[in-house]
């Protein structure tokens, strides 16, 4: 009773193995293959080699052409992108803010945008020399709006991209609660644009101060920020220079 049940435990898994070999056989030389190319390469049978391709084509991993031949599918690229942006952002961005925390001993912030949900995600933090320090946990969700960490990301974005994303993102408050309309925070943006970084002041909370960069821009839109925040009583006068610090350090990025 135990051989029937322990091949129908693995089958999904040998089926998935098959598929990702099957993947696997192309190649920036011959990016697209015949049907028994495919099966010769993965060493399978042809209608076996059939079957799994024609479930990754209807899935969007690979796809068919006219004369027969497969490739790999958009489906990847997507999949691509979302590794890309959670992974390798941390590893380029990573020497920059160890750079930055050893410069001005404050807390210094990765944020990965999460659009559908005009979002920012905390995705690596440098934590501050001081015993007064801001704590942002990595993995803290927080609105785009109104801080430094996003106004950095929509300065980032292409003239017409921002206006929409602010008019999307309505009349903002900030910590005090003073309102924004749509237009007065694009100008705000659109300042943060022109001199290339984001500053805020007692607007994500009370007593904490910030100055951020967008960086990795990809398409219209940047893939993360990079930010330093504190106690406003002792980056009141430096967030300037901070800025300025940021832009230089993440030039090359």
């Amino acid at each position: 009773m135990s051989g029937p049940r322990e091949d129908s435990a693995l089958s999904p898994v040998r089926a998935v193995e098959r598929a990702c070999t099957l993947m696997s056989a192309f190649t920036l030389a011959e990016p697209a293959l015949t049907l028994g190319e495919l099966a010769e390469r993965v060493g399978l049978p042809k209608p076996t080699a059939y079957r799994i391709a024609s479930s990754l084509v209807q899935s969007g991993f690979m796809t068919q052409s006219e004369d027969g031949r497969y490739a790999l599918g958009s489906k990847l690229m997507e999949l691509g992108a979302i590794v890309r942006e959670q992974l390798d952002l941390v590893q380029v961005c990573g020497p920059v803010l160890q750079a930055l925390a050893s410069a001005t001993g404050e807390t210094v912030l990765l944020g990965q945008p999460d659009w559908a949900t005009a979002e920012i995600v905390v995705v690596a933090r440098r934590d501050s020399a001081h015993a007064l320090s801001i704590l942002s946990p990595v993995g803290r969700r927080s609105p785009i709006a109104p801080g430094s960490l996003g106004q950095a990301l929509l300065s980032g974005m292409a003239p017409a991209e921002r206006r929409a994303f602010a008019e999307r993102l309505g009349t903002t408050r900030d910590a005090g609660g003073r309102r924004r309309s749509p237009a007065a925070f694009l100008r705000e943006l659109e300042e943060a644009a022109a001199r290339g970084y984001a500053l805020v002041a007692d607007g994500y909370l009370d007593g904490v101060s910030g100055v951020a960069v967008p960086v990795l821009s990809e398409g219209t839109r940047p893939l993360g920020t990079i930010g330093i925040v504190g106690p406003t009583t002792r980056l009141h006068d430096r967030l300037e220079q901070f800025g300025a610090l940021l832009v230089r350090e993440t030039a090359a990025l």
